[in-house]
């Protein structure tokens, strides 16, 4: 099938860009600034932070479109894996896009199996907590993945309690969800949150975070 197999290639080509070209060029400014922090400004280890955020997405985007083009080119159908994960509005929304196949993993044998949210509102925000701070420990045996964990848990967990207060702002203040300027602020906000969780990832310590903050 040649369109299939073109397909593939072209695929395979985009994360191919992604990973060399994108990922390990901006690999490089995060780690010259991560490694002497002491010597750049706080704008500069925001800036770096940012710039994070979009090398691991390029990296993990990137070998995930090789490995689905590859699997295209033999005849093999692989789930997409992220589904442009910073035009999210919320964290739940990001979390909904980003590395599907581990967040479907950990959703089917490990929130499922721990009840869900079948058992209440208590156990479900308990289940999620387990899920995300089990997802840090997945990445590495280090604080600073536990604490990413437990961040983007508590962001989740802080979005679903305080939906229904938000539903009722957004109707008395009028709010159209649809308009380009809510979705814009939303996502920006959205960014923020889940920029600041990369921050340690990335970092070596908790100690090396709170050297950066302080700078800040």
């Amino acid at each position: 099938d040649v369109d299939r197999i073109r397909s593939g290639l072209l695929t395979m080509l985009w994360g191919l860009f992604m990973k060399i070209v994108i990922a390990d060029n901006l690999s490089g400014i995060v780690t010259r600034v991560y490694d002497n922090y002491l010597e750049y400004t706080g704008v500069e280890i925001l800036l770096a932070t940012a710039l994070f955020a979009f090398q691991i997405y390029c990296d993990f985007g990137g070998y995930s479109a090789i490995a689905i083009g590859s699997a295209r080119v033999l005849g093999f159908k692989l789930m997409e894996n992220f589904n442009c994960p910073y035009l999210a509005v919320s964290v739940v929304d990001f979390w909904k896009r980003w590395h599907i196949s581990l967040t479907s993993w950990f959703r089917d044998y490990l929130y499922i199996p721990l009840g869900g949210n079948r058992k209440g509102k208590v156990r479900k925000y308990i289940n999620i907590m387990i899920v995300f701070l089990v997802s840090g420990l997945w990445h590495g045996a280090n604080w600073t993945y536990v604490v990413w964990g437990g961040l983007n848990g508590l962001y989740q967990v802080a979005e679903q309690a305080g939906e229904p207060l938000r539903k009722k702002l957004r109707t008395l203040f009028r709010v159209d969800v649809s308009r380009f300027s809510y979705r814009f602020f939303a996502g920006l906000w959205t960014f923020v949150l889940v920029d600041f969780s990369w921050m340690f990832f990335r970092a070596e310590s908790l100690t090396q975070v709170y050297a950066m903050l302080r700078q800040v």
